[in-house]
């Protein structure tokens, strides 16, 4: 009896779709009560599940040839609202510049090459990356120091975003615009194993940090 690996990533890919919409819920609950940060971690699941709802929704609803248009959205919301929360646990100002000044480049790459719409910004993707992982070390070093908000997100996001990057970035395929349909389910797959950890870590945080009441002493 062969084994259908084909299935299994399709209940990875569902799983991480609906789950993607049940771990918001767990922190929208606590959205007035906690800080600015958690409350842009908030907005950021939120809007990542909106995104993720909306690349099924146009292939499987649509019934476009492909989602990958929406990538882009991914990239930007990602990049914007991580380099935003990071900025609320380092209290660094500077992040507001680099946010800008990447945001540009990025935007510049859409209307000089309009027909990057339809493929992957390998180069996008690892820059922004690259640097979120690097405010993620910077928050690791912060951390030693008693900041232990966000540690369990912290962790997820530096290895699912070091990861993710590694696998784009490999096999110089950060110079390769063209990417085939296999590569790209390929990608598609690995990166839902990846983004499923991290989402355990996001439930994690949640369930040590905010399940309960805090009393008051």
């Amino acid at each position: 009896m062969v084994f259908e690996w084909e299935g299994v990533w399709k209940i990875i890919s569902d799983f991480v779709l609906y789950f993607s919409f049940f771990y918001p819920i767990l922190y929208i609950k606590g959205f007035v009560i906690n800080n600015r940060a958690f409350k842009i971690f908030t907005i950021y699941l939120v809007s990542i599940a909106i995104i993720q709802f909306s690349q099924t929704y146009v292939v499987k609803v649509l019934r476009y040839d492909s989602n990958i248009f929406l990538s882009h959205y991914y990239l930007i919301v990602q990049f914007l609202l991580l380099s935003l929360f990071y900025k609320e646990l380092l209290r660094h100002k500077w992040i507001y510049t680099v946010t800008l000044l990447v945001l540009l480049f990025v935007a510049y790459q859409l209307v000089s090459t309009p027909s990057m719409i339809d493929h992957y910004n390998p180069i996008g993707i690892t820059i922004t990356q690259i640097i979120l992982v690097g405010y993620s070390i910077m928050y690791f070093y912060k951390s030693l120091s008693g900041h232990r908000q966000f540690l369990i997100v912290n962790i997820g996001i530096f290895f699912y975003l070091l990861a993710s990057t590694l696998i784009f970035a490999s096999g110089n395929l950060v110079f390769n615009l063209n990417f085939s349909k296999e590569v790209s389910n390929t990608l598609g797959k690995a990166n839902d194993l990846l983004y499923l950890v991290f989402q355990i870590l996001i439930l994690a945080e949640w369930w040590k940090n905010y399940s309960f009441p805090k009393i008051k002493s």
